[in-house]
C-alpha cells in the first residue's frame, strides 16, 4: 500500500483540528455520540472554516478517504464552484436530474 505525504508542518495543527471535527460528526451521525443539534451545527460550521484555508489537494489525499464529512464538504465546495456534481455517479445523478425536469414541465 503506498504510504501518504507527511503533511506539512505549518499546517499539522490544522490537519489534527479538521480530522477531529471530521471524526466528531461521523460519531453524531453513526449515533456512537448522542445527537445534540447545536453542537453538529457547530462542528460542522468549524469544518468548513477550518478547511477554507487548506490546500485542497491535501484535502483529498489525506483526509476525504477517511472522514465523509471532509469528502461531502468538497463535493459541495465543487458545487458551488463549477454548478456540477463531482465523484462516481455525477453523470447518473445529472442524466435522472434531468429526466425528472423534463417529466415535470410536461405535466404541466
Amino acid at each position: 500500500m503506498p504510504t501518504k505525504k507527511p503533511v506539512d508542518p505549518a499546517l499539522e495543527t490544522k490537519h489534527l483540528f479538521i480530522a477531529h471535527l471530521a471524526e466528531r460528526l461521523q460519531a453524531m451521525e453513526r449515533g456512537h455520540a448522542p445527537l445534540q443539534p447545536r453542537a453538529y451545527r457547530l462542528c460542522a460550521r468549524r469544518l468548513r472554516e477550518a478547511m477554507a484555508g487548506y490546500p485542497e489537494s491535501q484535502l483529498t489525499a489525506r483526509l476525504a478517504g477517511s472522514h465523509p464529512a471532509v469528502a461531502e464538504l468538497l463535493a459541495n465546495r465543487s458545487f458551488d464552484s463549477h454548478g456540477v456534481l463531482q465523484g462516481l455517479h455525477w453523470q447518473k445523478v445529472h442524466r435522472l436530474a434531468r429526466q425528472a425536469l423534463l417529466r415535470m414541465r410536461q405535466a404541466r
